[in-house]
């Protein structure tokens, strides 16, 4: 409720800049992986002239590397925030 004379009520905070910085950081990350597994791709067969194999395999790696990223940056979120919890402290 409003409080028209006092104090505005404090809204936790649910994500730190730190980890809005990594989210944004992931997202460029895994499009730059996904990209340059295709343009890769297509370099090689260019260059071989095996096509469709590699741009195949840019296809299939590009991604695999985008989700392994992704994981190695989201563990320590997670981990973090299950820390929090077991220890009862709150989001800063």
């Amino acid at each position: 409720m409003h409080k028209a004379n006092g104090e505005p009520e404090e809204r936790p905070k649910l994500f730190r800049n730190a980890d809005v910085l990594r989210l944004t950081i992931f997202g460029w990350y895994f499009a730059t992986t996904l990209v340059g597994g295709i343009v890769g791709g297509i370099a090689l067969d260019r260059w071989l002239g095996s096509e469709p194999g590699f741009l195949i395999g840019g296809l299939v790696l590009g991604p695999l590397v985008g989700f392994y990223g992704m994981f190695k940056m989201l563990m320590p979120l997670y981990r973090r925030q299950q820390d929090q919890n077991r220890h009862g402290g709150s989001p800063r």
